[in-house]
């Protein structure tokens, strides 16, 4: 088991079973998060389930039923429509309703980004880096380069 926190509510956190695939009931916290704990992101988009979790040193991603690895040339997009977004993960495409409370790319607010406020495009945003993919939800002990 690994705890995943929630994409939409920051004070909700789960547990996830990387093997099962199965996450678990949702609690919220109370006082300050422990971020060494953390091994991924959970949310939805629209009524699949999406977890962005990091097991074994892998980094995986879960989208409804299907358990994908993050590996380099995978390929991530993110579209915006009129009433529905798209996010395209290799050959799998989601779409989701545009979330009512996104970020316009103009918009101005202070230490806010449009994927603070979008879970695909956080999704596109991190598995189309690899730089990002390769230091999201790693413990120090794990981070390249650090012994450990």
């Amino acid at each position: 088991m690994i705890t995943v926190v929630s994409f939409e509510a920051f004070a909700e956190r789960a547990p996830f079973d990387p093997g099962t695939a199965v996450l678990g009931p949702v609690s919220h916290r109370s006082g300050p998060l422990d971020h060494s704990g953390i091994a991924g992101t959970f949310g939805r988009l629209g009524d699949t389930l999406a977890v962005l979790y990091r097991a074994g040193g892998t980094l995986r991603l879960l989208l409804g039923a299907e358990d994908i690895a993050v590996t380099e040339g995978l390929g991530a997009r993110h579209e915006r429509g009129e009433t529905l977004n798209r996010l395209t993960v290799g050959t799998r495409h989601i779409d989701y309703p545009r979330p009512a409370d996104e970020l316009d790319e103009d918009d101005l607010t202070a230490l806010a980004e449009p994927e603070d406020f979008d879970l695909g495009l956080f999704l596109a945003n991190v598995l189309s880096d690899p730089a990002r993919c390769d230091r999201v939800y790693r413990s120090s002990a794990e981070a390249p380069g650090t012994a450990g």
